[in-house]
């Protein structure tokens, strides 16, 4: 399997919608697609202020995924009822509420391109009821630097998804320095995806991969209301409440 990086364009992709299956395969192959300077640098980092100001100010909470459930945002703290172990502060967003940067307009050629890969119309599981279960769901991702992780594991894989593409909102040298999100060979070996991506790239890489968040700089103290760490955003699609269609992502231990 080769973990060769190779470059993903939007705009061609959903001009020639057969491009994706090319990008499929490459992914399925164990390729790392990477669409460089999705989003913008002033974009990027005004979104992550605003989220920093809203997990400085407001009470952290839970909800599950379903139709017509707020926005809002949690903190796991190595929660055992999580499918897999991690230490991350998450905020969560759905079409069918309204925010204040439009963000699913912001991210809706990721989606349209996630589905064209996996090999669904771009439109799927898109607007405020979603389909067959499924709705698509941002997830931005906080990982504090000294305590910040996510336990390897495997993501549901199906008709669905192929890939979850993850939207880079830090960068590593600058926002941390060591640990980060990997994927691993069937050796073990780790390849540290930060390593190879700036502020506003996106990654895709096959669900079933083993991949995680290795502790961002463990020597550092934690001070989780500075939100110094890794920043990311996953372009979801998941599936709702008592959808039983659907397995859940598996964690295979640190």
């Amino acid at each position: 399997m080769s973990f060769e990086f190779f470059e993903i364009s939007p705009e061609s992709v959903l001009k020639e919608p057969s491009l994706a299956d090319a990008a499929r395969l490459r992914i399925q192959s164990g390729g790392v697609g990477v669409v460089r300077q999705f989003i913008e640098r002033s974009l990027a980092i005004e979104i992550r202020n605003y989220l920093t100001k809203i997990g400085q100010n407001s009470l952290p909470t839970y909800e599950p995924i379903e139709i017509g459930r707020p926005n809002f945002h949690r903190l796991n703290l190595d929660d055992e009822r999580a499918h897999v172990r991690g230490c991350f502060h998450q905020f969560v967003f759905y079409p069918w509420n309204q925010d204040v940067f439009g963000l699913f307009h912001v991210f809706e050629s990721l989606f349209k391109l996630k589905n064209l890969i996996t090999g669904n119309p771009a439109e799927r599981f898109a607007g405020r009821h979603g389909q067959h279960g499924v709705v698509s769901r941002l997830a931005f991702q906080f990982y504090p630097s000294g305590k910040g992780f996510l336990n390897r594991h495997q993501d549901p894989y199906g008709e669905h998804q192929l890939t979850v593409p993850t939207v880079c909102f830090s960068e590593k040298p600058g926002d941390f320095q060591n640990g980060g999100a990997f994927i691993e060979d069937a050796d073990g070996t780790r390849h540290y995806l930060d390593d190879k991506t700036a502020l506003g790239d996106v990654v895709f890489f096959d669900a079933r991969l083993i991949h995680g968040v290795e502790i961002v700089d463990p020597h550092v103290e934690t001070r989780w209301l500075d939100f110094v760490g890794r920043w990311t955003c996953l372009i979801a699609t998941n599936k709702v409440a008592g959808n039983n269609q659907i397995s859940n992502a598996i964690d295979v231990g640190n």
